[in-house]
């Protein structure tokens, strides 16, 4: 079928593409992977293990970095990646051995005027459902983590509101927090825009029925868990940055973070598979990683550290998608920043 992105929806060209796109298998194969650096979600995916990619080519060359970033979009949202896509389908045509870097898009958008981050017309990443919606579950993954932290926050201000020290030390609870309602930095999150829930009270009821303050939902993708990863180096790393995010602020002033509340290891857990990569393709069968996807206005807008530096070792040019060159961004000083942005 020919695809005419004049006559068809960007969904009917997807669509007619995915009938002939390669199995996940191959596209691994051509780009380099070995067969136990795949990690096969369904048909269509697969997840890419880094660690095991970057052991083997530690010392690697690496691949010509092209940077799409400061593009102002049109109303609809055709901006950086679908000028990345068509940059990779280009040099591709050309011989190339070229790869990309995207975000994974944030159901929000998806499911309002905007539509999916997969590109546009010839230009797009397929498959498109699986990639709109939910994809290996990297998102799901993040919403669970950063609620993990607001479960913590507020049974932790339950039960020193309820009990004496005495009745804590049962719970292996040494040390009173004194959490201020007033100064907590964090919401819970949802990938949706459910502007209804952006404002909102909790804990109403009885004593063990939580803490009643105000609170809210903030959309996922402009969590502090998205930002981190997407410039993680590696577990460790992650796992650092983990314990140092600033939930709230006790009544003296002082920070109050995810290792105070002792739960800073088990968001970790949470994220261990989503610290991989995920292979997709464009229509013309290039491969592409799509990894993270923190928001453009309030965030860093890139996909992540993990995701460039493996396509660096694969291939011989990479195309990538970013508000900022990713590897600026190591620095601990840039996530406070964010962090204070994304609450304005």
């Amino acid at each position: 079928m020919k695809l005419d992105p004049t006559k068809m929806k960007d969904w009917q060209v997807a669509e007619a593409a995915e009938q002939e796109m390669k199995p996940v298998s191959q596209l691994a194969d051509e780009m380099g992977l070995k067969a136990d650096e795949l990690l096969p979600v369904g048909r269509q995916l697969g997840k890419v293990d880094y660690m095991k990619v970057l052991d083997r080519l530690k010392g690697a060359p690496s691949a010509k970095y092209i940077d799409v970033t400061a593009i102002t979009p049109t109303p609809l949202g055709e901006g950086k990646t679908t000028t990345a896509i068509g940059l990779i389908e280009g040099l591709g045509k050309k011989g190339e051995r070229v790869v990309g870097a995207i975000r994974q898009p944030s159901g929000g958008p998806t499911f309002n005027i905007k539509g999916s981050a997969a590109g546009g017309g010839l230009a797009q990443c397929i498959p498109l459902t699986p990639f709109s919606i939910r994809l290996t579950g990297d998102i799901d993954s993040i919403t669970n983590a950063h609620n993990l932290a607001m479960v913590a926050l507020t049974s932790r201000m339950q039960h020193e509101r309820n009990y004496d020290d005495a009745r804590l030390a049962k719970s292996n609870i040494t040390k009173r927090l004194d959490i201020d309602p007033e100064k907590v930095q964090m919401k819970w999150a949802m990938d949706f825009c459910a502007q209804s829930l952006r404002n909102i009270t909790i804990g109403k009821g009885g004593k063990m029925d939580g803490y009643e303050m105000e609170s809210g939902f903030q959309i996922t993708v402009s969590s502090e868990v998205m930002a981190i990863l997407a410039v993680a180096k590696d577990l460790k790393d992650l796992r650092r940055r983990m314990a140092k995010i600033v939930v709230a602020y006790d009544k003296k002033g002082n920070e109050v973070t995810t290792a105070d509340l002792g739960v800073d290891g088990a968001m970790t857990a949470w994220m261990v598979e989503a610290l991989n990569p995920n292979l997709l393709q464009t229509i013309e069968g290039q491969p592409v990683l799509v990894h993270a996807g923190p928001f453009a206005n309030i965030a860093i807008g890139q996909s992540s550290i993990i995701a460039d530096v493996l396509d660096e070792k694969l291939m011989n040019v990479l195309a990538t998608t970013e508000m900022l060159m990713n590897k600026q961004i190591y620095s601990d000083s840039f996530l406070k920043v964010y962090a204070s942005a994304s609450k304005t």
